[in-house]
């Protein structure tokens, strides 16, 4: 049997753990990692996953703002070869607390607004995702790109 290993990556987060953009702290906590994968078989990893994306963000704002994030996600993933269809519908939560209990579920497709943030009250975002690999592709490391956008609105 082959297998294939896929894995997704925080491009934007991957250069190092902690980036600070003007008011905005943004921490990748870990990446989406679907692991060893038989060709054939479709894998999902849900946001409770350990292995799901998850990044902690704060503002240092002195008043509470808004958040605006928006997520620009792959259709698919790719070894250069061949691709991997990649879906992040139903795997996408937040909350003010790093727990499993107490999240809200949000579209990862459409933009999601938190309000009335305080100053340096830490956010976290959780990201899996399912994919649905065909009989036909070849083994290897199929990757993507996730880009994150925090807005300060």
């Amino acid at each position: 049997m082959k297998e294939i290993k896929l894995i997704i990556f925080v491009i934007t987060l991957l250069i190092k753990t902690q980036i600070i953009f003007g008011q905005v702290v943004v921490q990748k906590l870990s990446d989406l990692n679907f692991g060893e994968v038989f060709i054939g078989y479709s894998a999902n990893v849900p946001d409770t996953d350990p292995n799901a994306l998850k990044i902690s963000f704060y503002h240092t704002s002195t008043i509470r703002e808004d958040f605006l994030l928006t997520l620009s996600l792959p259709n698919s993933l790719s070894n250069g070869i061949d691709n991997v269809s990649i879906n992040f519908n139903n795997y996408a939560s937040w909350s003010k607390v790093d727990a499993i209990t107490g999240r809200t579920y949000f579209n990862p497709y459409s933009p999601l607004r938190i309000r009335k943030i305080k100053n340096n009250q830490k956010l976290y975002l959780w990201l899996g995702g399912q994919i649905n690999s065909t009989s036909t592709i070849s083994p290897g490391e199929y990757t993507g790109t996730i880009v994150i956008t925090i807005e300060v609105i």
